[in-house]
């Protein structure tokens, strides 16, 4: 079945600005993700603060929570996969729309 120019504008136009939507969606979930991983490093620094002067008790629990601990850093090695993944997806998606 033929297309007439008008459609496939509008299909055009459809496309681009469903590769708009999701770029934005991309920029919004790196945005995010930064806050969460400076917030988490804030954490990380307070929790050094707290325990310097409990060396025992960090201690204790560094070994009680050991498979805790273990699947929060494979979780967060997940996070930084996917991170570097919506980085190169955002690259892509800018490429696309500069080609349309």
């Amino acid at each position: 079945m033929l297309q007439t120019n008008c459609e496939v504008r509008k299909m055009n136009n459809y496309y681009k600005n469903k590769l708009k939507d999701r770029l934005t969606y991309c920029k919004d979930w790196k945005q995010s993700i930064d806050m969460y991983l400076a917030n988490k490093e804030i954490t990380k620094k307070a929790d050094d603060e707290y325990y310097k002067s409990k060396p025992l008790l960090k201690l204790i629990l560094d070994v009680y929570f050991i498979p805790f601990n273990i699947i929060r850093f494979l979780k967060y090695l997940r996070m930084i996969h996917e991170y570097k993944k919506n980085q190169v997806e955002i690259n892509v998606l800018i490429r696309e729309l500069d080609e349309q």
